[in-house]
């Protein structure tokens, strides 16, 4: 199964990713993910990978880790048309199905009679085995889509845990809800990274102040 990245080894892949439109006002947008460049594994923002970085992992990794996650959200919305049931989510997050997964095909689906994604393979390297170049998607999807990502983004166990960190995320999907955020941990141990689903509105507007004067929460 190809390894699954995560954090801010992303944020240092997209800064090799070259992205935009095929022409002005098309609905189709194409990426170039050089397969060789590399992105950095050190905690530095500064490092830059060398061919000598032992801790650099090939763009191509990580393309191939984001097609398989793909494929494995489509299996499981096929399951769900079949059986009305979420469970192909929760198993397929070994697969790379998440919370940000589902929310990102949202984004391509909704609104949309069809959408697909497409991937053209570097023709100098074997295409990967077992994983799918094609998927479409389409707005009778979003409602399955909607609901995995609500179940993914619930913690089943009860744990009681103290976090000081700053807000990297705020969303609220749907009017009159507490809405969820995301803290980036400032603490030495423990998680480095918390989604928070809160209780409230005051919690929600406290978390929206911490964000805008740039405050750590508690």
């Amino acid at each position: 199964m190809p390894e699954i990245i995560y954090g801010t080894t992303l944020s240092r892949y997209l800064d090799h990713v070259m992205m935009g439109q095929t022409t002005p006002g098309s609905y189709i947008v194409t990426a170039l993910a050089p397969p060789d460049d590399q992105a950095s594994l050190k905690p530095s923002a500064d490092s830059l990978p060398s061919a000598w970085d032992p801790g650099a992992i090939r763009l191509r990794t990580v393309n191939e880790a984001v097609a398989h996650a793909v494929g494995a959200t489509v299996e499981a919305l096929q399951h769900h048309r079949s059986s009305g049931f979420l469970a192909g989510f929760e198993s397929g997050v070994v697969d790379g199905i998440s919370y940000e997964m589902t929310n990102a095909i949202i984004g391509i689906a909704a609104n949309a009679d069809e959408a697909d994604i497409t991937i053209e393979w570097d023709k100098d390297l074997a295409p990967p085995s077992g994983i799918e170049s094609h998927f479409e998607f389409h707005a009778t999807d979003v409602p399955a889509l909607t609901q995995a990502a609500i179940k993914l983004a619930e913690d089943q166990s009860i744990a009681q845990i103290s976090i000081i960190g700053r807000v990297h995320l705020l969303a609220k999907k749907q009017a009159g809800s507490a809405g969820v955020f995301g803290v980036d941990s400032l603490q030495s141990a423990g998680p480095r990274k918390v989604r928070v689903r809160l209780a409230d509105d005051e919690d929600y507007h406290e978390a929206v102040r911490a964000h805008e004067e740039d405050l750590a929460i508690k």
